[in-house]
């Protein structure tokens, strides 16, 4: 079955240890899509600079009091849900996102999760088994993005090329993750390839996870979930970093398998 996948982030700024609501970040929205009728949140991770929990809760969840919560240590990004784990969601649906930390004024908290639809909205995803089977060569692409805060940086997005145009022309790679010389909260990716929308992985230190978030995330479901960029769109794919408050520039690393 064809899969579509979205990333959303929302943030909350000098987040109480009660809990505060947080807000989507421009371009994103807490309303679950009309995309299908099987929605499930199969990935979700948080970062926060103190410590303290996530919430996302909503209707149809387990409860509306606290739905799923997790725990969250400070300064260090955290999976919140179990890979392989989803969380059945229906269209339309809000999502209470809260956040919680020590209301540190001006300090930023990020979370982040990906929504999985039963669609075909021009997505092109593959699983493990055949990326595998198609693998010729690994390579690599890096970029320098400069954040911007309490939103996805820079403004508009790097063109995939803007930095590394190494790609061998109108061939098809496979987006197995990212990793990050510092610690960011997201990466995004967005283009022809992704149908517009933006997929995300985890921007924190944590290289045997984010280089491969992609085939994790595929085997952990057992669904096509590995994006594939073909190189006839790098001048119409963008890269964003999403950090806190403390603005600056980050050097990734998209690692990528050719395929045949």
């Amino acid at each position: 079955m064809k899969k579509h996948i979205v990333l959303t982030t929302a943030i909350a700024t000098a987040a109480a240890t009660t809990g505060t609501a947080a807000a989507a970040l421009a371009g994103d929205s807490l309303t679950t899509r009309n995309y299908g009728k099987d929605p499930e949140i199969i990935a979700a991770w948080q970062t926060n600079q103190t410590a303290g929990f996530g919430q996302l809760a909503w209707p149809t969840g387990h409860d509306t009091t606290r739905g799923f919560r997790c725990g969250v240590p400070a300064a260090n990004g955290q999976i919140i849900l179990p890979l392989g784990a989803r969380m059945p969601i229906t269209p339309q649906e809000t999502i209470a996102a809260t956040i919680a930390a020590t209301a540190v004024a001006g300090d930023v908290e990020q979370v982040s999760y990906i929504t999985s639809y039963d669609i075909d909205k021009g997505q092109r995803l593959i699983d493990w088994a055949e990326c595998k089977q198609r693998l010729q060569k690994m390579t690599t692409v890096e970029a320098s993005l400069a954040s911007v805060a309490s939103s996805y940086g820079p403004a508009g997005g790097e063109l995939l090329n803007a930095d590394s145009d190494l790609l061998i022309a109108n061939r098809d790679y496979a987006l197995l993750g990212a990793s990050c010389r510092t610690a960011c909260h997201c990466i995004a990716i967005a283009g022809p390839d992704t149908g517009n929308d933006k997929i995300g992985i985890p921007g924190f230190l944590r290289y045997e996870v984010t280089s491969q978030w992609f085939k994790l995330l595929s085997n952990a479901h057992g669904m096509p979930l590995i994006p594939l960029i073909n190189s006839g769109n790098k001048g119409s794919t963008n890269l964003f970093v999403s950090a806190d408050e403390n603005a600056g520039t980050f050097v990734l690393t998209l690692h990528l398998a050719l395929l045949n």
